[in-house]
């Protein structure tokens, strides 16, 4: 009875164990015109999944030549928009001018595995974190930090597309009320979204971190500008009502 009992906790608890879809996704450019370039359609990558597009030289040299954005499925085909890669840029550098190629390798879901969570309290950074226990999770006090040092207390897009660039990590995670959205660092977009236990914890602004508080330049004279409402703020962002 009590090995059944064992095998039941054990069953029940890793059931809770959330994992996602988000693994890297290569494969090649089949098609490019003036705007677009296709790829073969996957139920491994969606609308508004971010990556970079990979030229190879010869069998020793390749590099990378653009990030590209999916923004549409149609036709069993995926139609994407790309950009000059510009995350390893140096002024010591000389600059090149490199377009996509059929044949060209495309990796999508591209630096999905590293996340950062942007959540109203301890409690739910704590849910999220051990639910998806499959991605390695950036602590908010890193980006907290840096909107202390720029007296920013209502980040923008902006703000949270650099820190994504800076530290290497392309997803972030927007716990909204009781939802929770995983959202990819370049395009903005809603990539898949889950639900999350209720709390009666007022929500922290800008969002959760160790920080006692963010300030804004102009708080001693005007009395703050940073958000009012933690949910109203963050929906208006992801463009949910």
């Amino acid at each position: 009875m009590l090995r059944l009992f064992t095998l039941i906790f054990i069953i029940s608890f890793t059931s809770l164990m959330a994992k996602t879809n988000f693994s890297p996704f290569q494969t090649s450019l089949v098609k490019v015109d003036k705007k677009y370039l296709y790829i073969k359609d996957s139920p491994s990558f969606s609308v508004g999944s971010s990556g970079i597009i990979m030229h190879s030289f010869d069998k020793s040299h390749k590099t990378i030549v653009a990030t590209v954005e999916v923004i549409e499925k149609k036709d069993n085909q995926a139609v994407l928009i790309y950009k000059k890669f510009e995350g390893l840029k140096q002024s010591a550098l000389p600059s090149y001018n490199i377009t996509p190629k059929i044949g060209d390798t495309i990796i999508l879901n591209h630096l999905y595995k590293r996340a950062m969570a942007i959540v109203p309290n301890a409690e739910i950074l704590k849910h999220v974190t051990t639910n998806f226990n499959d991605i390695e999770w950036i602590h908010p006090d890193i980006f907290g930090s840096k909107l202390s040092i720029d007296y920013t207390p209502a980040p923008t897009k902006e703000d949270f597309t650099n820190e994504c660039t800076q530290n290497s990590f392309a997803l972030l995670f927007f716990a909204i009320e009781n939802k929770g959205y995983f959202v990819d660092c370049n395009s903005f977009k809603i990539l898949a979204q889950t639900n999350l236990p209720q709390t009666d914890t007022k929500p922290q602004v800008p969002f959760y971190t160790r920080l006692k508080e963010i300030k804004g330049r102009m708080f001693n004279l005007m009395g703050g500008d940073g958000i009012n409402d933690y949910n109203k703020f963050y929906t208006k962002m992801l463009g949910q009502k």
